[in-house]
């Protein structure tokens, strides 16, 4: 429970995975991805889902795009 945090959807890199962080009525979910475009289509469907803002993709980090990965 995340009492007083507002909703809210956050995709972050964790660990060599993306996790979307979903906060609804206090209620914090998380759910973790493998790639990163999957991350942030379920993230943007949470945000729908829920009336928020749609927000720009998370960065990915630095180590991803020296490897020419592009998470695409």
């Amino acid at each position: 429970m995340v009492t007083g945090e507002p909703d809210s959807v956050r995709v972050k890199f964790i660990n060599g995975q993306w996790l979307v962080r979903v906060v609804e009525g206090g209620e914090l979910t998380h759910q973790l991805f493998d790639i990163h475009a999957e991350a942030e289509a379920f993230a943007e469907e949470e945000r729908h889902r829920l009336g928020l803002p749609g927000e720009p993709p998370a960065s990915e980090p630095v180590e991803i795009r020296r490897r020419g990965g592009r998470g695409h």
